[in-house]
């Protein structure tokens, strides 16, 4: 009779610090369950009932990053190891007050001019790589040097939770880098 329910907030609290994140979610500006069914129609895509609850809600297409003083951010030309330009997450956003980079409807149509059916959907800050629904719903993993879709093992808040663990963890390991992050917030003294 009911669907699944939002568990966008359970998993956020999972990982989060106020004092170390930055979080933006829909609220108000949450897609109807109308509007999310159009856009998954209008490029032939299947969605999740998981997904199409995290959509609707005020949780829906979150913005996650750690703080700039906690990790600072590279600049051009800057090296380091691939996992040290990952610093945030998002969902695609319905809502065109999001920035243009996390509009759902402009990824998508970027996928469809490639000649991919597929709805994106999470994509890592600093990772060409997206996460995508496939014509079935399925959560499919796409390479941009490869040009290829691998499945994702688990439904859309397994990798909600999989990917908000990942960060967190490379939070945890650049703000213990000798010298790094953990020492910004310190007070002198």
């Amino acid at each position: 009779m009911f669907g699944p329910k939002d568990r966008t907030e359970e998993i956020i609290n999972l990982i989060w610090n106020r004092d170390e994140y930055t979080m933006y979610a829909a609220g108000n500006d949450a897609p109807s369950k109308k509007a999310v069914m159009y856009v998954a129609d209008t490029y032939g895509v299947k969605v999740p009932k998981d997904y199409m609850a995290h959509a609707i809600g005020p949780w829906g297409s979150p913005y996650l990053e750690v703080k700039e003083e906690f990790w600072p951010r590279h600049k051009a030309g800057d090296a380091g190891p691939f996992w040290s330009f990952l610093y945030g997450l998002f969902v695609y956003a319905y809502s065109d007050k999001a920035p243009e980079w996390m509009q759902l409807d402009v990824a998508a149509k970027e996928f469809k001019d490639m000649g991919h059916q597929v709805l994106p959907i999470l994509k890592i800050i600093g990772d060409a790589d997206v996460y995508c629904f496939n014509s079935e719903g399925r959560i499919v993993h796409w390479s941009h040097e490869e040009d290829i879709f691998s499945p994702f093992d688990g439904g859309f808040f397994d990798l909600l939770k999989h990917e908000f663990i990942e960060l967190d963890e490379r939070r945890k390991k650049k703000k213990a880098e000798p010298g790094g992050a953990a020492n910004a917030a310190k007070p002198r003294g």
